[in-house]
């Protein structure tokens, strides 16, 4: 909260989510922030991220009507993870779709 707080125009949420070693991360690295580091990713089956993750810096934009806009990207916990039940996968969906402005 304290760093949407910062946050002095509109917010727009991009979040994904699916099944866990998918390559969500990696996809929200490379094409969405265009870096090597950003969401931690790793080479093996254990999970890298647990819960939901936002990246504390924004990308700024501009929309349709060249009004300025701040993209917040988030990063959720793999579903169907071996360590969680469904009633946990179907809280983080829920939260991600809820949240997002567009949903990958």
């Amino acid at each position: 909260m304290d760093f949407l707080s910062t946050l002095e125009a509109p917010v727009a949420v991009v979040a994904v989510a699916g099944m866990y070693r998918t390559g969500k991360s990696y996809l929200l690295n490379k094409v969405i922030l265009n870096r090597q580091r950003g969401f931690e990713v790793g080479p093996t089956i254990n999970p890298c991220t647990k819960g939901i993750w936002i990246y504390c810096v924004p990308i700024e934009t501009l929309d349709a009507e060249g009004n300025k806009v701040n993209v917040v990207v988030i990063d959720t916990e793999g579903l169907g993870a071996l360590d969680e039940d469904s009633n946990h996968d179907n809280k983080i969906f829920s939260l991600a779709l809820l949240a997002s402005s567009v949903f990958i």
